[in-house]
């Protein structure tokens, strides 16, 4: 009987490391989803100068208060975001964890009129994963709120 547990155990291992997420993956699963909305890479963010764009995370406050991307305010309501926007000819840089939540608000900014509004691919966690600064309430940090179990599998 311990016998059968053992592979059975086994088995099920093996399938959630087949279920198991990857970047490819998810990337294209965005992109399928929301084919309009414009997306700039981690490696294209950090490269620029972050004081000429406004970088949302819209992510839960309880998310953004772990860590995020210095200089990002966090607001999940397309509506504010737009209001935002109106106030700023800078460029805008939406992000959550992965880039899902993120792609979601910008195609709402586009229906809105705000044509000025990128996703950023990979959003927090490849941030995070490249080694990039990420701040909180107290100062720098290295500490990412995993959004859950099964997500968390993208962080490094």
């Amino acid at each position: 009987m311990n016998y059968f547990f053992l592979i059975l155990l086994i088995f099920s291992l093996a399938a959630c490391e087949q279920d198991g997420l990857n970047w490819a993956d998810v990337n294209a699963e965005i992109q399928e989803k929301f084919p309009k909305v414009e997306r700039i890479s981690v490696n294209e963010l950090k490269i620029k100068d972050l004081k000429d764009v406004i970088l949302v995370d819209v992510r839960k406050k309880e998310e953004f208060a772990v860590s995020h991307i210095p200089g990002a305010v966090n607001l999940e309501d397309p509506f504010d975001i737009a209001e935002l926007a109106s106030q700023s000819d800078k460029n805008i840089v939406v992000y959550c964890s992965v880039g899902y939540r993120s792609a979601a608000v910008v195609h709402e900014l586009k229906n809105l009129g705000i044509t000025n509004a990128t996703n950023l691919e990979g959003s927090l966690f490849e941030w995070a994963n490249q080694d990039l600064p990420l701040v909180n309430k107290v100062g720098s940090t290295r500490d990412v709120h995993p959004y859950d179990e099964y997500w968390g599998q993208l962080l490094d």
